[in-house]
Protein backbone atom coordinates (compact mmCIF):
# COMPACT_ATOMS: atom_id res chain seq x y z
CA UNK A 1 0.00 0.00 0.00
CA UNK A 2 1.43 3.33 -1.05
CA UNK A 3 1.48 6.37 1.85
CA UNK A 4 2.57 9.46 2.31
CA UNK A 5 3.64 10.66 5.13
CA UNK A 6 3.03 13.97 7.66
CA UNK A 7 5.37 15.56 10.03
CA UNK A 8 3.89 17.89 12.61
CA UNK A 9 6.84 19.40 14.90
CA UNK A 10 4.50 20.83 17.55
CA UNK A 11 5.55 22.98 20.54
CA UNK A 12 4.21 20.12 23.19
CA UNK A 13 4.51 16.96 20.43
CA UNK A 14 5.76 16.05 17.59
CA UNK A 15 3.57 13.37 15.51
CA UNK A 16 3.83 11.58 12.28
CA UNK A 17 1.19 10.15 10.08
CA UNK A 18 0.82 7.97 7.16
CA UNK A 19 -2.47 8.15 4.86
CA UNK A 20 -3.29 6.79 2.06
CA UNK A 21 -4.62 7.52 -0.77
CA UNK A 22 -8.22 7.68 0.35
CA UNK A 23 -7.29 10.60 2.36
CA UNK A 24 -7.33 8.87 5.77
CA UNK A 25 -4.85 8.11 8.23
CA UNK A 26 -3.04 4.22 8.57
CA UNK A 27 -1.03 4.63 11.04
CA UNK A 28 0.62 7.74 13.66
CA UNK A 29 2.89 8.12 16.24
CA UNK A 30 4.05 10.73 18.60
CA UNK A 31 6.44 12.08 21.34
CA UNK A 32 6.83 14.92 23.61
CA UNK A 33 9.05 17.80 21.75
CA UNK A 34 12.29 18.32 23.56
CA UNK A 35 12.60 21.98 25.32
CA UNK A 36 14.82 23.66 27.61
CA UNK A 37 13.60 26.04 29.54
CA UNK A 38 16.40 28.75 30.00
CA UNK A 39 16.63 31.83 33.04
CA UNK A 40 16.88 34.80 31.40
CA UNK A 41 18.07 38.36 32.61
CA UNK A 42 16.29 41.29 33.86
CA UNK A 43 13.29 39.71 33.25
CA UNK A 44 10.95 37.45 35.49
CA UNK A 45 9.96 35.14 32.86
CA UNK A 46 12.23 32.41 31.50
CA UNK A 47 12.96 32.05 28.26
CA UNK A 48 12.70 28.52 26.08
CA UNK A 49 14.91 27.07 23.47
CA UNK A 50 15.45 24.08 21.34
CA UNK A 51 18.49 22.04 20.07
CA UNK A 52 18.25 21.56 16.52
CA UNK A 53 19.84 17.99 16.47
CA UNK A 54 17.45 17.11 19.74
CA UNK A 55 14.34 18.24 16.39
CA UNK A 56 15.94 15.63 13.62
CA UNK A 57 16.21 12.88 15.98
CA UNK A 58 12.81 12.90 17.21
CA UNK A 59 11.76 13.41 13.77
CA UNK A 60 13.48 10.57 12.32
CA UNK A 61 13.06 8.29 15.41
CA UNK A 62 9.21 8.77 14.76
CA UNK A 63 9.74 8.06 11.39
CA UNK A 64 11.59 4.86 12.19
CA UNK A 65 8.56 3.94 14.53
CA UNK A 66 6.29 4.32 12.22
CA UNK A 67 7.59 2.57 9.53
CA UNK A 68 8.12 -0.22 11.92
CA UNK A 69 4.88 -0.59 13.36
CA UNK A 70 3.16 -3.55 13.91
CA UNK A 71 0.68 -4.87 11.50
CA UNK A 72 0.92 -2.02 9.42
CA UNK A 73 2.41 -2.46 5.77
CA UNK A 74 3.31 0.09 3.47
CA UNK A 75 5.38 2.22 1.14
CA UNK A 76 6.13 6.05 1.58
CA UNK A 77 6.20 7.75 -1.85
CA UNK A 78 5.87 11.26 0.03
CA UNK A 79 6.62 13.42 2.76
CA UNK A 80 6.28 16.79 3.89
CA UNK A 81 6.75 18.70 7.27
CA UNK A 82 4.88 21.07 9.31
CA UNK A 83 5.97 22.79 12.40
CA UNK A 84 4.81 26.18 14.72
CA UNK A 85 6.08 29.36 12.99
CA UNK A 86 8.56 32.11 14.05
CA UNK A 87 11.56 29.87 15.43
CA UNK A 88 14.41 28.94 13.14
CA UNK A 89 17.50 27.47 12.98
CA UNK A 90 21.03 29.34 12.55
CA UNK A 91 23.48 27.41 9.85
CA UNK A 92 27.02 28.13 9.32
CA UNK A 93 29.00 27.80 5.81
CA UNK A 94 29.02 23.89 6.68
CA UNK A 95 25.31 23.79 7.18
CA UNK A 96 25.85 23.04 10.72
CA UNK A 97 23.43 24.95 13.37
CA UNK A 98 25.28 27.73 15.09
CA UNK A 99 23.26 28.23 18.16
CA UNK A 100 20.29 26.94 20.08
CA UNK A 101 16.94 27.84 18.73
CA UNK A 102 14.96 30.57 20.12
CA UNK A 103 11.26 29.32 20.90
CA UNK A 104 8.40 31.49 19.06
CA UNK A 105 7.16 33.14 22.41
CA UNK A 106 10.21 33.62 24.20
CA UNK A 107 10.29 36.81 25.67
CA UNK A 108 14.13 37.83 25.32
CA UNK A 109 13.12 39.83 21.82
CA UNK A 110 10.61 42.72 23.33
CA UNK A 111 13.16 45.11 23.01
CA UNK A 112 13.28 44.78 19.40
CA UNK A 113 9.51 46.68 18.74
CA UNK A 114 11.10 49.57 20.31
CA UNK A 115 13.99 49.36 17.49
CA UNK A 116 11.07 48.95 15.15
CA UNK A 117 8.99 51.90 15.39
CA UNK A 118 12.23 54.03 15.16
CA UNK A 119 12.74 52.88 11.67
CA UNK A 120 9.05 51.93 9.85
CA UNK A 121 5.47 52.63 10.41
CA UNK A 122 3.43 49.64 11.75
CA UNK A 123 1.30 50.23 8.97
CA UNK A 124 3.34 50.36 6.39
CA UNK A 125 4.80 47.12 7.68
CA UNK A 126 1.44 45.37 8.23
CA UNK A 127 1.36 46.55 4.25
CA UNK A 128 4.31 44.62 3.13
CA UNK A 129 4.28 41.32 5.46
CA UNK A 130 0.54 41.36 6.89
CA UNK A 131 1.77 41.47 10.35
CA UNK A 132 1.81 44.11 13.03
CA UNK A 133 4.89 44.27 15.70
CA UNK A 134 4.95 41.87 17.60
CA UNK A 135 8.03 40.36 18.95
CA UNK A 136 7.60 36.65 18.75
CA UNK A 137 8.57 37.03 14.49
CA UNK A 138 11.53 35.26 13.08
CA UNK A 139 13.67 38.54 12.04
CA UNK A 140 13.62 40.10 15.54
CA UNK A 141 15.53 36.32 16.52
CA UNK A 142 18.02 37.19 14.28
CA UNK A 143 18.52 40.92 15.46
CA UNK A 144 18.91 39.31 18.68
CA UNK A 145 21.18 36.84 17.56
CA UNK A 146 23.48 39.55 16.24
CA UNK A 147 22.99 41.64 19.20
CA UNK A 148 23.92 39.10 21.63
CA UNK A 149 26.54 36.71 19.82
CA UNK A 150 28.01 38.87 17.16
CA UNK A 151 30.87 36.26 16.33
CA UNK A 152 28.84 33.71 15.78
CA UNK A 153 26.51 35.73 13.78
CA UNK A 154 29.24 36.44 11.39
CA UNK A 155 29.09 32.78 10.31
CA UNK A 156 26.04 32.85 9.55
CA UNK A 157 25.15 31.64 6.26
CA UNK A 158 21.46 30.55 6.19
CA UNK A 159 18.46 30.99 8.40
CA UNK A 160 15.76 27.89 8.30
CA UNK A 161 12.28 27.86 9.85
CA UNK A 162 11.70 24.60 11.88
CA UNK A 163 10.19 22.53 9.22
CA UNK A 164 12.36 23.50 6.74
CA UNK A 165 15.19 22.48 8.67
CA UNK A 166 13.95 19.30 9.09
CA UNK A 167 13.32 18.94 5.57
CA UNK A 168 16.76 20.31 4.91
CA UNK A 169 18.20 16.87 6.59
CA UNK A 170 15.45 14.85 4.50
CA UNK A 171 16.94 16.45 1.34
CA UNK A 172 20.09 18.65 1.88
CA UNK A 173 17.99 21.45 0.24
CA UNK A 174 17.57 24.72 1.37
CA UNK A 175 13.94 26.10 1.06
CA UNK A 176 11.00 27.28 2.58
CA UNK A 177 7.36 27.84 2.53
CA UNK A 178 5.47 31.12 1.64
CA UNK A 179 3.11 29.87 4.75
CA UNK A 180 6.29 30.03 7.52
CA UNK A 181 7.82 32.89 5.15
CA UNK A 182 5.26 34.72 6.15
CA UNK A 183 6.08 34.78 10.05
CA UNK A 184 9.18 36.44 9.87
CA UNK A 185 8.26 39.66 9.25
CA UNK A 186 10.38 39.35 6.23
CA UNK A 187 8.46 38.44 3.86
CA UNK A 188 6.41 40.66 0.69
CA UNK A 189 2.97 39.05 0.65
CA UNK A 190 1.71 40.70 -2.31
CA UNK A 191 4.90 40.39 -3.86
CA UNK A 192 5.24 36.08 -2.62
CA UNK A 193 9.38 37.19 -2.23
CA UNK A 194 11.75 38.42 0.70
CA UNK A 195 11.40 41.97 1.15
CA UNK A 196 14.16 44.07 0.20
CA UNK A 197 12.97 47.04 1.58
CA UNK A 198 12.94 45.30 5.08
CA UNK A 199 16.05 43.62 4.68
CA UNK A 200 17.88 46.54 4.19
CA UNK A 201 16.26 48.55 7.41
CA UNK A 202 17.26 45.14 9.24
CA UNK A 203 20.24 45.19 7.72
CA UNK A 204 20.35 41.36 6.97
CA UNK A 205 21.68 39.90 3.77
CA UNK A 206 18.85 38.81 1.33
CA UNK A 207 21.17 35.46 0.67
CA UNK A 208 20.80 34.80 4.37
CA UNK A 209 16.79 33.52 3.57
CA UNK A 210 16.18 30.49 1.74
CA UNK A 211 14.03 30.63 -1.53
CA UNK A 212 10.36 30.73 -0.90
CA UNK A 213 7.91 28.29 -2.74
CA UNK A 214 4.64 27.51 -2.70
CA UNK A 215 3.35 24.48 0.00
CA UNK A 216 2.63 21.25 -2.07
CA UNK A 217 5.64 21.59 -4.40
CA UNK A 218 8.69 18.98 -4.81
CA UNK A 219 11.85 20.58 -3.04
CA UNK A 220 13.90 17.45 -3.25
CA UNK A 221 14.20 13.82 -2.65
CA UNK A 222 15.48 11.44 0.60
CA UNK A 223 19.48 11.48 1.04
CA UNK A 224 21.58 8.35 1.28
CA UNK A 225 22.36 10.17 5.00
CA UNK A 226 18.49 10.51 5.97
CA UNK A 227 17.64 7.12 4.64
CA UNK A 228 20.06 5.36 6.96
CA UNK A 229 18.34 7.72 9.81
CA UNK A 230 15.07 7.42 9.14
CA UNK A 231 14.18 4.03 7.31
CA UNK A 232 13.09 5.91 4.35
CA UNK A 233 13.91 4.38 0.80
CA UNK A 234 16.47 7.12 -0.72
CA UNK A 235 14.97 9.16 -3.71
CA UNK A 236 11.54 9.42 -2.03
CA UNK A 237 10.35 12.74 -2.77
CA UNK A 238 9.81 15.12 -0.14
CA UNK A 239 7.20 18.65 -0.43
CA UNK A 240 7.18 21.56 1.04
CA UNK A 241 5.06 21.65 4.02
CA UNK A 242 4.28 24.91 6.09
CA UNK A 243 3.12 26.48 8.85
CA UNK A 244 1.26 24.19 11.72
CA UNK A 245 -2.27 26.42 11.69
CA UNK A 246 -2.45 26.96 7.71
CA UNK A 247 -1.59 23.53 7.46
CA UNK A 248 -4.42 21.77 9.38
CA UNK A 249 -6.90 24.23 7.62
CA UNK A 250 -5.99 22.63 4.21
CA UNK A 251 -7.08 18.83 5.66
CA UNK A 252 -9.97 20.44 7.86
CA UNK A 253 -11.39 21.74 4.59
CA UNK A 254 -10.95 25.93 5.23
CA UNK A 255 -9.69 26.80 2.51
CA UNK A 256 -12.93 29.26 1.02
CA UNK A 257 -14.10 32.03 2.59
CA UNK A 258 -17.37 31.36 4.36
CA UNK A 259 -15.52 28.35 6.23
CA UNK A 260 -13.72 29.01 9.21
CA UNK A 261 -10.80 26.89 11.22
CA UNK A 262 -11.28 26.88 15.00
CA UNK A 263 -7.43 25.38 16.25
CA UNK A 264 -8.30 25.07 20.04
CA UNK A 265 -5.12 24.61 22.15
CA UNK A 266 -3.44 26.34 24.57
CA UNK A 267 -4.25 29.34 22.38
CA UNK A 268 -7.42 29.15 20.22
CA UNK A 269 -6.81 30.05 16.57
CA UNK A 270 -9.73 31.10 14.79
CA UNK A 271 -7.73 30.97 10.96
CA UNK A 272 -10.68 32.35 7.74
CA UNK A 273 -9.22 31.90 4.18
CA UNK A 274 -9.33 35.03 1.80
CA UNK A 275 -9.37 34.93 -2.08
CA UNK A 276 -6.86 38.65 -1.32
CA UNK A 277 -4.67 39.92 1.28
CA UNK A 278 -6.42 42.12 3.43
CA UNK A 279 -2.88 44.56 3.99
CA UNK A 280 -4.91 47.46 5.94
CA UNK A 281 -3.60 47.72 9.36
CA UNK A 282 -6.95 50.04 10.74
CA UNK A 283 -9.42 46.90 8.48
CA UNK A 284 -7.91 43.83 9.91
CA UNK A 285 -6.93 45.98 13.65
CA UNK A 286 -3.52 43.90 12.84
CA UNK A 287 -4.42 40.13 12.53
CA UNK A 288 -1.75 38.46 10.87
CA UNK A 289 -2.80 38.01 6.96
CA UNK A 290 -0.47 35.69 4.99
CA UNK A 291 -0.36 33.01 2.03
CA UNK A 292 -2.68 29.95 2.48
CA UNK A 293 -1.08 26.37 1.97
CA UNK A 294 -3.32 26.03 -0.65
CA UNK A 295 -2.30 27.82 -3.84
CA UNK A 296 -4.08 31.56 -4.83
CA UNK A 297 -5.16 31.69 -1.46
CA UNK A 298 -4.45 33.67 1.55
CA UNK A 299 -6.17 34.29 5.28
CA UNK A 300 -6.69 35.98 7.92
CA UNK A 301 -5.54 34.78 12.03
CA UNK A 302 -5.99 35.26 15.80
CA UNK A 303 -6.62 33.89 18.55
CA UNK A 304 -7.69 33.73 22.67
CA UNK A 305 -5.80 32.32 25.11
CA UNK A 306 -8.83 29.68 25.49
CA UNK A 307 -6.65 27.02 26.56
CA UNK A 308 -4.24 29.00 29.25
CA UNK A 309 -7.41 30.43 30.71
CA UNK A 310 -9.12 26.77 31.27
CA UNK A 311 -5.76 25.28 32.47
CA UNK A 312 -5.82 28.49 34.84
CA UNK A 313 -9.19 27.61 35.99
CA UNK A 314 -8.39 24.30 37.08
CA UNK A 315 -5.28 25.06 38.96
CA UNK A 316 -6.89 28.22 40.53
CA UNK A 317 -10.42 26.54 41.70
CA UNK A 318 -8.72 22.90 42.13
CA UNK A 319 -5.23 23.06 42.73
CA UNK A 320 -4.92 20.49 39.73
CA UNK A 321 -5.20 21.16 35.81
CA UNK A 322 -5.13 17.43 35.01
CA UNK A 323 -7.65 16.76 32.05
CA UNK A 324 -10.36 14.55 34.57
CA UNK A 325 -10.48 17.94 36.28
CA UNK A 326 -10.65 20.53 33.60
CA UNK A 327 -13.42 17.80 32.76
CA UNK A 328 -14.92 17.86 36.07
CA UNK A 329 -14.67 21.36 35.37
CA UNK A 330 -17.08 21.58 32.53
CA UNK A 331 -19.57 19.46 34.11
CA UNK A 332 -20.12 22.11 36.63
CA UNK A 333 -20.12 24.95 34.36
CA UNK A 334 -22.88 22.94 32.48
CA UNK A 335 -25.38 22.68 35.39
CA UNK A 336 -24.84 26.63 35.81
CA UNK A 337 -27.75 28.56 33.82
CA UNK A 338 -26.68 31.19 31.11
CA UNK A 339 -25.03 34.17 31.81
CA UNK A 340 -24.01 32.66 35.19
CA UNK A 341 -26.06 34.15 37.47
CA UNK A 342 -25.07 37.64 36.35
CA UNK A 343 -21.40 36.70 36.62
CA UNK A 344 -19.69 38.14 33.97
CA UNK A 345 -15.90 37.67 32.98
CA UNK A 346 -12.96 39.37 30.99
CA UNK A 347 -10.89 36.53 29.05
CA UNK A 348 -7.85 38.33 28.44
CA UNK A 349 -5.30 36.97 31.44
CA UNK A 350 -2.47 37.33 28.99
CA UNK A 351 -3.51 40.58 27.78
CA UNK A 352 -5.71 41.02 24.71
CA UNK A 353 -3.95 39.72 21.16
CA UNK A 354 -5.20 39.54 17.82
CA UNK A 355 -6.84 42.57 16.93
CA UNK A 356 -7.37 44.74 20.19
CA UNK A 357 -3.49 44.43 20.74
CA UNK A 358 -3.80 45.42 23.86
CA UNK A 359 -1.23 44.06 26.75
CA UNK A 360 -2.35 45.79 29.07
CA UNK A 361 -6.20 44.32 29.34
CA UNK A 362 -7.23 42.76 32.60
CA UNK A 363 -8.57 39.41 33.02
CA UNK A 364 -11.60 39.98 35.34
CA UNK A 365 -14.68 38.30 37.34
CA UNK A 366 -17.32 41.22 37.21
CA UNK A 367 -20.63 41.31 39.64
CA UNK A 368 -19.17 38.45 41.74
CA UNK A 369 -22.23 38.51 44.85
CA UNK A 370 -22.38 35.87 47.71
CA UNK A 371 -24.89 33.97 46.26
CA UNK A 372 -22.20 32.58 42.90
CA UNK A 373 -21.12 29.42 42.76
CA UNK A 374 -17.92 27.92 41.74
CA UNK A 375 -19.58 26.41 38.62
CA UNK A 376 -20.71 29.76 38.22
CA UNK A 377 -17.53 31.18 38.05
CA UNK A 378 -16.36 28.50 35.60
CA UNK A 379 -19.43 29.14 33.30
CA UNK A 380 -19.24 32.62 33.17
CA UNK A 381 -15.12 32.31 32.22
CA UNK A 382 -16.55 30.11 29.53
CA UNK A 383 -19.12 32.12 28.57
CA UNK A 384 -16.39 35.19 28.37
CA UNK A 385 -14.16 32.80 26.50
CA UNK A 386 -16.53 32.39 24.31
CA UNK A 387 -17.80 35.72 23.89
CA UNK A 388 -13.90 37.06 22.76
CA UNK A 389 -13.98 34.06 20.02
CA UNK A 390 -16.98 35.99 18.34
CA UNK A 391 -15.45 39.36 19.19
CA UNK A 392 -12.59 38.10 17.29
CA UNK A 393 -14.56 36.20 14.33
CA UNK A 394 -17.08 39.75 13.78
CA UNK A 395 -13.88 41.96 13.45
CA UNK A 396 -12.63 39.25 10.56
CA UNK A 397 -16.12 39.03 8.68
CA UNK A 398 -16.17 43.17 8.80
CA UNK A 399 -12.55 43.18 7.56
CA UNK A 400 -13.15 39.82 4.67
CA UNK A 401 -16.86 40.75 4.37
CA UNK A 402 -17.51 36.84 4.53
CA UNK A 403 -20.70 35.18 6.16
CA UNK A 404 -19.77 33.34 8.98
CA UNK A 405 -21.24 29.45 7.48
CA UNK A 406 -19.52 27.06 9.37
CA UNK A 407 -16.52 26.56 12.18
CA UNK A 408 -14.50 23.59 11.69
CA UNK A 409 -13.12 22.96 15.10
CA UNK A 410 -9.75 20.73 15.93
CA UNK A 411 -7.39 20.23 18.86
CA UNK A 412 -7.92 18.83 22.05
CA UNK A 413 -10.82 21.20 22.97
CA UNK A 414 -13.17 19.31 20.64
CA UNK A 415 -13.55 16.55 22.98
CA UNK A 416 -15.74 18.89 25.31
CA UNK A 417 -19.11 18.39 23.84
CA UNK A 418 -20.97 20.86 25.61
CA UNK A 419 -18.48 23.84 24.94
CA UNK A 420 -18.85 22.94 21.21
CA UNK A 421 -22.34 23.57 21.68
CA UNK A 422 -21.68 27.10 23.65
CA UNK A 423 -19.97 28.19 20.80
CA UNK A 424 -22.44 27.50 18.56
CA UNK A 425 -24.94 29.16 20.35
CA UNK A 426 -22.62 32.46 20.93
CA UNK A 427 -21.34 32.89 17.75
CA UNK A 428 -24.72 31.87 15.64
CA UNK A 429 -23.02 29.57 13.46
CA UNK A 430 -23.30 25.32 13.42
CA UNK A 431 -19.78 23.69 14.67
CA UNK A 432 -18.29 20.95 13.04
CA UNK A 433 -15.84 18.49 14.85
CA UNK A 434 -13.88 16.10 12.53
CA UNK A 435 -13.39 12.51 12.89
CA UNK A 436 -9.03 12.65 12.32
CA UNK A 437 -7.68 14.57 15.69
CA UNK A 438 -4.16 15.05 13.44
CA UNK A 439 -5.16 17.26 11.28
CA UNK A 440 -1.56 19.38 11.35
CA UNK A 441 0.09 16.12 10.01
CA UNK A 442 -2.59 14.80 8.07
CA UNK A 443 -2.54 18.60 5.99
CA UNK A 444 1.11 17.60 5.67
CA UNK A 445 0.41 14.71 4.19
CA UNK A 446 -2.48 16.07 1.55
CA UNK A 447 0.59 18.53 0.40
CA UNK A 448 3.07 15.72 0.10
CA UNK A 449 0.15 14.05 -1.88
CA UNK A 450 -0.40 17.03 -3.79
CA UNK A 451 3.20 17.60 -4.45
CA UNK A 452 3.91 14.07 -6.07
CA UNK A 453 0.40 14.08 -7.99
CA UNK A 454 -1.52 11.30 -5.91
CA UNK A 455 -4.14 14.61 -6.00
CA UNK A 456 -4.93 16.55 -8.79
CA UNK A 457 -5.26 20.04 -6.68
CA UNK A 458 -6.32 20.73 -3.20
CA UNK A 459 -10.14 20.30 -3.54
CA UNK A 460 -9.45 16.58 -4.87
CA UNK A 461 -7.67 16.21 -1.21
CA UNK A 462 -10.24 17.45 0.46
CA UNK A 463 -13.09 16.04 -0.71
CA UNK A 464 -10.99 12.47 0.01
CA UNK A 465 -9.84 13.13 3.23
CA UNK A 466 -12.51 15.39 4.75
CA UNK A 467 -14.66 13.61 7.64
CA UNK A 468 -17.02 15.31 9.01
CA UNK A 469 -18.07 13.65 12.63
CA UNK A 470 -20.38 15.73 15.14
CA UNK A 471 -22.36 18.84 13.95
CA UNK A 472 -23.28 21.22 16.82
CA UNK A 473 -26.13 23.26 15.30
CA UNK A 474 -27.73 26.23 16.44
CA UNK A 475 -30.14 26.17 19.63
CA UNK A 476 -31.87 29.49 18.16
CA UNK A 477 -33.48 30.29 21.57
CA UNK A 478 -29.95 29.76 23.34
CA UNK A 479 -28.27 32.04 20.96
CA UNK A 480 -31.11 35.05 21.06
CA UNK A 481 -30.53 35.17 24.84
CA UNK A 482 -26.70 35.07 24.42
CA UNK A 483 -27.49 37.98 21.54
CA UNK A 484 -28.76 39.97 23.87
CA UNK A 485 -25.87 39.60 26.81
CA UNK A 486 -23.15 40.07 24.35
CA UNK A 487 -24.82 43.39 22.94
CA UNK A 488 -25.47 44.71 26.39
CA UNK A 489 -22.72 43.61 28.35
CA UNK A 490 -19.76 42.04 27.04
CA UNK A 491 -19.03 44.46 24.20
CA UNK A 492 -18.96 47.11 26.83
CA UNK A 493 -16.72 45.09 29.46
CA UNK A 494 -13.02 46.09 28.17
CA UNK A 495 -13.58 50.03 27.04
CA UNK A 496 -14.89 49.84 30.65
CA UNK A 497 -11.73 48.39 31.85
CA UNK A 498 -9.09 49.62 29.38
CA UNK A 499 -9.08 53.38 31.40
CA UNK A 500 -7.78 51.79 34.67
CA UNK A 501 -5.80 49.01 33.07
CA UNK A 502 -3.77 51.06 31.20
CA UNK A 503 -0.01 51.46 32.74
CA UNK A 504 -0.57 48.80 34.92
CA UNK A 505 0.81 45.72 32.65
CA UNK A 506 0.75 42.66 34.62
CA UNK A 507 3.71 42.04 36.70
CA UNK A 508 7.44 41.63 35.14
CA UNK A 509 6.23 43.51 31.79
CA UNK A 510 8.66 46.51 32.59
CA UNK A 511 11.62 44.40 32.80
CA UNK A 512 10.69 42.94 29.05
Amino acid sequence: MDVVLGLDLGTTNCKALAMGEDGQPVASVSAPTPVHTVTLPNTLQPGEEFDAEELWQTCAQLIRALIAKPGVDFRVVGIAVASFGEAGVLLDDARQPLAPIIAWRDPRTMLWLDWWRTRISETEMYRITGLSFRHIYSVNKLLWYREHAPQMFMRAHTWLCIADWITFRLTAQLATSYALACRTMLFDVSRRAWSDELLRLANLPADLLPPPLPSGQIVGAITADAARETGLLAGTPVVIGGHDHVCAALAAGVTEPGTILDSSGTVEAILVPLDQPILDLAATGGMPCGCHTARERYYLIGGVMSGAVVDWLARVLTGDDAPTTVSQLMLDAARAPIGAEGLWFEPYLDGAGSYLRDPAAWGAWLGLRLHHSRADMIRAAMEGLTFGIRHLLEKMQRAGKFPARALRAVGGGTRNTWWQQLKADVIGAPIETLVVSDVTAQGAALLAGIGIGMYADEATAIARAYRPMTRYAVNAENHARYEALYRDVFEKLYPALKPISLGRDYAGAKQL
